[in-house]
């Protein structure tokens, strides 16, 4: 110290202040060295004729020495340890002591012993090196014994290489035994949804239809959130039964062996061959009850119990005949009409319907069973009666309803066989069909009257359907008097018998039209009255 201070007093006496003072400092200190600033502390960090700082660096430094030593971090790799290649002072208060050799944003940081990669390239350097993640007891003591800086707001030092170093754990320990490296990569957190070996590194592999379950399926409970982190608790399942995950909902009727029936592939049973045999049960599936799915009958809990009743079909079908063949002298079993090999047609045919108060006979024949047996969107299967008009319209109106009173019925007229072949004998009615009248066709003269065909009631005179072609000469008379139905023209009239006019001598031999001509006034032959004088045929002469 002696040395120092004479070599200094020297120096004042050989030169101007201002000229000595450039030659020994170049420029202010930085901040963090301002306390070291002076004439008298320069050798608080210069070494007489050694321009290397690094020894009087590192003693103050003692992290850097420390990791040095160790040859860890970045400090531990440099080949030259002079610190002023990266760290120089004397350029103002402001300067920043670091010189970065490429940039900042350059820096390859293999070099500090952890390799930035996925996720971590897109951080900024105070996203990591912040106080918080700083846990090295070396840089948390040096740290304390500074006063003159904040060494945890510029240190690039002490922060630890482990995930937890800076991540919070939110599996809480779960995994403590393992890295987070077996399960997560930097490139994303939640990618191990999509990579996990649930295989390899569990005691339950997923297969099958469990390899398409998602994770939350089955981890559903959940740790404790951390800030705005949190995940499902993965540990600790049980895993032995299926009914540890799965609700039994058989409620214990099989017992816990849910394999023997099922698969993983799928719980629902689509192959009865191949996973649940029915046959084996006391229920064995026939026909169409093999097509037909499990939960179509076994439609609630409880319902697969060896004590479910079967014994009827209405035990699962609905009587759609609504009691219509319960009596109590037959049995009430649906199988007397269907089978299990479907449900139609039936098995109730034609014999069976001749059996009953209506055998089908004729068209009836060829009806389908719904035709008759469906009214509007009701079944029907009883009936108070079997008369026609219960099904068919009576399109005769109200003109048989005195016969339909006293019991007679469609059938008098009509056969099943076909509605217009009729058994109707006019003979036997009020006007009996003769000649002609035996090859009309009966629309010539049952004419409809508003939208109805008349067959009662009609009257019987000739004049009601034939055209009076004599003008009302014979309107007192009926026609039969001269014609007959077997034929309009007259065959004999008898002019003796008939008329007051009879023939006799030369007038035997003539014909009508020799005295009964067309007469313009009636439009028509006159017949009656005629002149029967014999001036009113015959002339006499001259009358003078």
């Amino acid at each position: 110290m002696k040395a120092q201070t004479f070599i200094i007093i020297l120096l004042l006496l050989l030169g101007p202040a201002h000229s000595l003072k450039a030659q020994l400092s170049p420029g202010p200190l930085s901040e963090p060295h301002a306390h070291l600033s002076g004439m008298l502390k320069c050798l608080s960090c210069h070494s007489w004729g050694d321009r290397d700082l690094s020894p009087k660096c590192l003693d103050c430094h003692a992290p850097i020495q420390i990791r040095i030593a160790a040859d860890s971090g970045f400090h531990g790799q440099l080949t030259d340890t002079n610190c002023v290649i990266c760290h120089s002072d004397h350029v103002g208060r402001e300067f920043k002591m670091i010189h970065w050799d490429p940039g900042k944003d350059e820096f390859d940081h293999s070099r500090a012993g952890f390799e930035l990669d996925g996720e971590h390239l897109k951080l900024q350097c105070e996203t990591c090196h912040t106080r918080e993640y700083i846990k090295a007891d070396d840089i948390l003591e040096y740290a304390g014994s500074v006063t003159v800086t904040d060494v945890m707001e510029t240190t690039f030092l002490g922060l630890g290489s482990a995930c937890v170093d800076c991540h919070a754990d939110v599996h809480h320990e779960e995994f403590a035994d393992q890295t987070c490296q077996e399960c997560h990569s930097t490139r994303s957190w939640v990618e191990v949804r999509e990579t996990f070996d649930h295989t390899e590194r569990t005691k339950f592999p997923l297969k099958a239809a469990h390899a398409e379950v998602a994770c939350k399926k089955c981890h559903t409970s959940s740790q404790t959130p951390v800030k705005d982190f949190q995940v499902q608790r993965f540990g600790g399942l049980k895993f032995e039964l299926c009914t540890d995950c799965h609700t039994d909902e058989h409620q214990g009727s099989f017992g816990t062996d849910c394999l023997e029936c099922h698969t993983e592939s799928s719980f629902k049973i689509s192959d009865r061959s191949g996973a649940f045999d029915h046959n084996k049960t006391r229920y064995r599936l026939l026909g169409e009850h093999q097509n037909v799915p499990c939960n179509d009958c076994h439609t609630a809990k409880g319902q697969f119990e060896l004590t479910q009743t079967f014994d009827q079909c209405s035990d699962c079908h609905t009587d759609h005949h609504q009691g219509a063949f319960s009596r109590s002298d037959r049995d009430l079993s649906c199988d007397q009409c269907h089978s299990s090999t479907g449900f139609f047609p039936p098995l109730y045919g034609v014999d069976e319907h001749s059996k009953s108060n209506f055998p089908l006979e004729g068209a009836h024949l060829a009806q389908p069973c719904v035709f008759c047996h469906k009214q509007g969107d009701e079944a029907v299967y009883q009936w108070e009666s079997t008369r026609c008009e219960i099904c068919h319209e009576n399109s005769h109106g109200s003109q048989f309803s005195e016969y339909l009173e006293f019991g007679a019925g469609c059938e008098e007229c009509h056969r099943s066989s076909d509605w217009v072949d009729l058994v109707f004998d006019h003979q036997n009615s009020s006007f009996p069909l003769t000649g002609a009248h035996l090859k009309t066709g009966c629309s010539a003269c049952h004419k409809p009257q508003d939208d109805i065909i008349q067959y009662e009631g009609l009257a019987t005179s000739c004049s009601n359907c034939h055209k009076d072609a004599h003008a009302t000469q014979f309107a007192a008379q009926d026609c039969q008097v001269c014609h007959e139905t077997t034929s309009w023209k007259i065959p004999e009239f008898d002019h003796q018998t008939s008329t007051e006019f009879p023939l006799d001598g030369q007038h035997a031999e003539l014909s009508c039209g020799q005295c009964h001509k067309f007469e313009s006034t009636i439009n028509t032959i006159r017949f009656s009255p005629i002149a029967h004088r014999c001036q009113d045929c015959h002339g006499f002469g001259d009358s003078q």
